[in-house]
């Protein structure tokens, strides 16, 4: 009986273990501050089109549409950082610099350390040579992967999902600053609306002069330069959504929740149904990404905070779905390394998604009860406003009309993040998996 206490003991203790993980998740939800509202409907919604691009790198002809993912993933993260810096116009009248890269700084680094950290020692102890390992990292954690995976795809390989990292990164460095200045210029109106749909604009035109020039899909689908149209419309709806406040059009509050079925209908269709089994064609890059998930993305955004117990809130609104949501950051950033480690050793494509989706979930568990939620927490402490400015406040002043508009609750889709690489059923190379869900 000695012995076989431990084994009847271990169900029981698992199970604490979890429950006290999932403890650790839902109190630090609860312990931080969310300017903007929280929509819990956006977090489901994110943690179940994670489990969607986790699915298509194992096998793209699974979720063929989950291309479409990324387009909705970059305007809801531009949407959230937007929101956020309206928020600093509204309460202090500018944008203050420190304290914005301070909570992105918390955000991300942390984990992304922690991944590269566990990345570089199995590689050491278990998937030799270690040389080429830590160049990758060093690739990731700089945040070039993108520009890198355009000109020399096979050196990021192993960790090239972290291309959306760098072009998100590059996001954030650039826009507080073109935001305050336009604001400045503009004020918070909708001169400002157009004048980001006019960036967005070029953005898209840039893309199809490359396309019409001959250029290969790397070129048009990892680059900064070439995605930043999808970010910019997710600016541009946050901006939108501060104008025109909840109530000020009882039409329109009244037709965002007849919009549920048709977005429903819409978003399963063209993932399991419409979209290319073999991945975008060059018409992807000319309107698809606009036109099939950039705006459909702000509509079901948009709907979800805006209304309420609709089919998509339901579904959405599931606690798996909301546990999910809250560690999808995680589950993006530990997934690769887990499939592509699996893959190595010839797994069968079923068994890597049945085992590398859990391992991906547990690992994702951990690193945020254990490291990110403690990271938060000061971001948390450090998130409500002071009556004054403290001294030495880097920051950019912007007109005082610019913040009459009571800032709109309008949800907290955090960072979104979604990756490129696919694995297929039949064990092909991994250039092979790279241009399978890319398309030409």
């Amino acid at each position: 009986m000695f012995y076989l206490w431990p084994i009847h003991a271990l169900p029981g203790l698992l199970r604490d273990a979890a429950v006290s993980l999932c403890d650790a998740i839902r109190d630090a939800f609860r312990a931080q501050v969310y300017p903007l509202g929280y929509v819990p409907s956006h977090d489901g919604m994110r943690g179940l089109m994670t489990l969607g691009v986790v699915t298509a790198h194992v096998s793209h002809t699974l979720v063929p549409g989950a291309v479409l993912y990324i387009d909705l993933f970059f305007v809801a993260s531009a949407y959230y950082i937007t929101g956020l810096l309206l928020r600093d116009i509204d309460k202090h009248g500018e944008i203050r610099f420190r304290q914005f890269y301070a909570r992105r700084f918390a955000r991300i680094v942390p984990p992304l350390l922690l991944m590269l950290a566990a990345y570089l020692l199995f590689t050491w102890l278990l998937r030799p040579p270690f040389l080429p390992a830590l160049e990758r990292a060093a690739i990731a954690l700089g945040y070039i992967a993108n520009y890198w995976y355009v000109f020399d795809p096979r050196t990021i390989e192993d960790i090239g999902h972290t291309w959306t990292l760098s072009t998100e990164e590059q996001f954030y460095l650039l826009w507080p600053l073109t935001f305050a200045l336009l604001v400045k210029r503009f004020g918070v109106t909708w001169r400002l609306v157009g004048a980001i749909c006019a960036i967005a604009a070029a953005i898209w035109a840039w893309r199809v002069s490359l396309v019409l020039g001959g250029a290969e899909w790397r070129r048009l689908y990892t680059a900064f330069d070439t995605r930043a149209d999808a970010l910019m419309a997710g600016c541009a709806m946050a901006v939108v959504l501060r104008l025109v406040p909840q109530g000020a059009y009882p039409k329109l509050d009244r037709l965002w929740p007849k919009l549920a079925w048709p977005l429903l209908l819409y978003w399963g269709t063209v993932t399991f149904v419409f979209w290319a089994a073999d991945g975008p064609s060059m018409n992807y890059y000319l309107f698809g990404s606009m036109v099939c998930g950039v705006l459909p993305g702000i509509l079901v955004l948009t709907m979800l905070a805006r209304s309420h117990g609709t089919i998509l809130h339901r579904i959405f609104e599931m606690p798996v779905a909301i546990f999910l949501g809250r560690i999808f950051y995680g589950i993006y950033l530990w997934h690769l390394p887990i499939l592509n480690f699996l893959d190595s050793y010839g797994l069968w494509w079923p068994l890597r998604l049945l085992v590398g989706l859990p391992l991906s979930i547990i690992a994702a568990t951990l690193s945020y009860a254990l490291l990110e939620r403690h990271f938060l927490r000061r971001k948390s402490q450090a998130s409500p406003a002071r009556a004054a400015i403290p001294p030495n406040t880097t920051a950019i002043p912007v007109p005082v009309g610019a913040s009459r508009f009571r800032p709109e609750p309008i949800g907290n889709p955090e960072l979104g993040f979604a990756s490129r690489q696919a694995s297929q059923p039949d064990g092909a190379s991994t250039p092979a998996r790279h241009r399978s869900m890319a398309g030409r």
